[in-house]
């Protein structure tokens, strides 16, 4: 369960339930509950669509006028935050693609002196390579980072404000933050599913590598060419790990979205049973 937390602000949050048919409202040991399953033997099914949401009415115009735009400012570093990370996707995918063509080459040098001396060259570049896109995808990283903290810094601050309504108001604000922090868990372990494919895919490489040292010839030729492999090993470990990086770095900024305080209000609510 999650610390429910943002406000409902408006309609435009549907988006955030398109997964969500419904959730179950329960009370466990005197405490309500939100949950995306049954969650014990008497519940209400609360079924989500646009019929159900509505938007929370204003106790006055200056903070009408103060939610709507941090509202919109909201929605514009969604976006923004949305086109880094394309960012970041295209330039792995570059890095990808050149680095993909210098293997290639390195496939088709011969497995003597002079293939040797080739393929440790072409291990030199794609390093080079690597160091080249990391720098770019550290910068995008730190923009996703500003743009990150900025989100969290106006999501902190509309919650600063509080919000008195009724019952209905309430649980449709509970059930939205319950919904939110479910898409932050599931953005969470498709990350962590595309480290551990990356994981297996890095292996395979360096395994077929390691074979393919083990089978060099025992002379100067072969020492040159378990030099060349070697380096070759360790380029395509920094690739990797530039990519991993990446996604462990993308986790850390949603897990500090998903475990923001709890805003200070009476209406404070834990699915975890805790108030």
């Amino acid at each position: 369960m999650f610390n429910l937390k943002f406000p409902l602000l408006s309609v435009c949050l549907l988006s955030s339930f398109a997964s969500y048919s419904a959730i179950y409202k329960c009370e466990i040991d005197g405490v309500l509950t939100f949950s995306d399953t049954p969650c014990s033997d008497k519940y209400e099914k609360i079924e989500v669509s646009p019929q159900v949401i509505k938007k929370r009415p204003q106790s006055g115009a200056k903070q009408n006028t103060d939610s709507t735009d941090n509202y919109v400012k909201s929605r514009q570093l969604k976006r923004e935050i949305d086109k880094v990370k394309a960012r970041i996707k295209k330039l792995q995918k570059d890095m990808d693609a050149e680095i993909s063509e210098v293997k290639n080459m390195t496939v088709r040098t011969a497995n003597n002196l002079y293939g040797a001396t080739r393929s440790e060259a072409l291990a030199l570049e794609m390093n080079a390579i690597t160091e080249r896109y990391k720098s770019s995808i550290e910068l995008e990283q730190g923009n996703l980072e500003r743009l990150q903290k900025e989100l969290n810094k106006l999501n902190n601050s509309s919650q600063s404000s509080g919000f008195s309504g009724n019952s209905h108001e309430q649980e449709l604000n509970r059930i939205g933050s319950y919904v939110e922090q479910r898409a932050v868990e599931r953005k969470i372990a498709n990350n962590n599913a595309q480290i551990k494919r990356l994981q297996r895919e890095m292996n395979d490489e360096l395994a077929a590598l390691k074979n393919q040292s083990g089978q060099a010839k025992s002379n100067i030729a072969g020492a040159k060419l378990q030099q060349s492999l070697a380096q070759e090993m360790a380029a395509i470990n920094k690739q990797y790990q530039v990519k991993i990086d990446a996604l462990a770095k993308d986790n850390t900024l949603l897990r500090a979205q998903k475990n923001k305080p709890p805003k200070s209000s009476s209406q404070n609510f834990n699915g975890d049973g805790e108030q």
